[in-house]
């Protein structure tokens, strides 16, 4: 189990980490039951154990389908000299973890467009075995409700809305012909609020003409309008922060507690008097962990006066250590979940606590990244006004 506790390491695919995040645990169970539903539906004679056996290999080959489409992602991004992390699958499918900072247009096209390619050789294979399957037989329908599982995510990740694989096709057509990738990536991500608001919509018509399988229209036609929005913040943090560093980001200097501080001790003279809710915990020049608001709340009162700061550090997830040239990309990738879901990024050198970059920070950042341009003009072209000089 990774660090954040959200997905599990279940191996690797030509050196690339394949993760499973909890959610497959419940889609995989529904899965099961779509299957034996449908086997019962048309095989009612058919034994309790065969239909169990076979629902769930039913649910293993569509796991092993949708796995296929993010490999053919990460195969083609790899292809293409992109930096490839790991394979996660999720509630409603699958992400690549790449570093796509180099990545052009070309490159963006080809590695989205060949997940559905992948979906749709999957479907036809299992096409074609249902063919050669024995005429009536259970396991013909299952390899038949297999080709249409992959023809229906083939189909639906073409449609073009980010976060879908359609959308970056759509995506990458816009910043090759504009050469604007900050634009294309918002017009990809108001066809994704659409795809996702219009699949809601066909969603609650479903419900109100009785089919219950319009909930799942509605709940995947919500996460997706709420994922090309985090697509889109993302990325445009990522275009922002494309040149910069954490020693340009970090907060400095940074305050810290030594490991033998008791919580009490911690709350009076630290928490109380400064603007940080988290802070490093120190042991001489090394660094145990971080010691946050929320952590102090799970000491029982009477044991705060026992209990020292390094105690408590020690049992929370370890901090992201980066140094003064860590580029940002990378810092924004740890904290922004993924695998390692770090609250907190610390700037450490020579045993030295340097800086601390948190979410707060990138968030102000990018909140002026539009001022920081002129700000930082040539100081030849632009000088500035000498001390106590005119104001007007």
């Amino acid at each position: 189990m990774d660090n954040s506790r959200r997905s599990l390491l279940v191996g690797r695919i030509l050196g690339i980490d394949v993760l499973v995040h909890y959610s497959w645990v419940f889609i995989a169970g529904l899965i099961m039951l779509g299957f034996w539903g449908r086997l019962d539906q048309l095989h009612p004679s058919l034994g309790a154990t065969t239909a169990l056996a076979l629902s769930a290999l039913g649910a293993g080959l569509f796991f092993a389908s949708i796995l296929l489409h993010e490999s053919a992602h990460a195969i083609a991004a790899r292809g293409r000299g992109l930096q490839v992390k790991a394979i996660t699958l999720y509630l409603f499918g699958g992400a690549t973890e790449a570093d796509a900072s180099g990545r052009r247009p070309i490159d963006e096209f080809v590695v989205a467009l060949v997940g559905p390619i992948a979906s749709l050789v999957a479907s036809a294979a299992f096409a074609a075995l249902a063919s050669i399957a024995e005429g009536d037989s259970a396991l013909r329908d299952v390899l038949a409700y297999l080709a249409a599982a992959n023809l229906v995510v083939a189909v639906f990740n073409l449609l073009p809305g980010l976060p879908l694989d359609g959308g970056r096709v759509f995506r990458s057509a816009l910043w090759g012909l504009t050469g604007d990738f900050t634009k294309a990536t918002r017009w990809a991500t108001a066809a994704g609020v659409i795809v996702g608001y219009l699949l809601v919509g066909l969603g609650f018509l479903s419900l109100w003409a009785g089919a219950l399988g319009g909930l799942w229209l509605v709940a995947i036609g919500w996460v997706i309008s709420q994922s090309a929005r985090q697509t889109e913040y993302h990325e445009t943090l990522q275009s922002e922060f494309a040149e910069l560093v954490a020693a340009d980001i970090m907060t400095s200097p940074v305050i810290t507690i030594p490991a033998q501080t008791s919580i009490a001790d911690s709350v009076r003279d630290y928490f109380s008097r400064r603007v940080q809710t988290t802070f490093p915990v120190v042991k001489g020049s090394r660094v145990v962990g971080l010691l946050s608001v929320q952590a102090v709340r799970k000491v029982p009162a009477t044991e705060i006066w026992k209990t020292t700061a390094g105690q408590v550090a020690s049992r929370e997830a370890p901090p992201l250590i980066v140094a003064r040239a860590t580029p940002m990309r990378e810092v924004i990738a740890g904290l922004a979940g993924g695998r390692d879901g770090k609250p907190r990024a610390l700037v450490v050198e020579d045993g030295l606590v340097l800086g601390i970059i948190s979410p707060s920070d990138i968030i102000r950042r990018h909140s002026i990244a539009d001022l920081m341009g002129p700000a930082l003009a040539d100081r030849v072209e632009h000088p500035r006004p000498a001390p106590g000089g005119p104001t007007s």
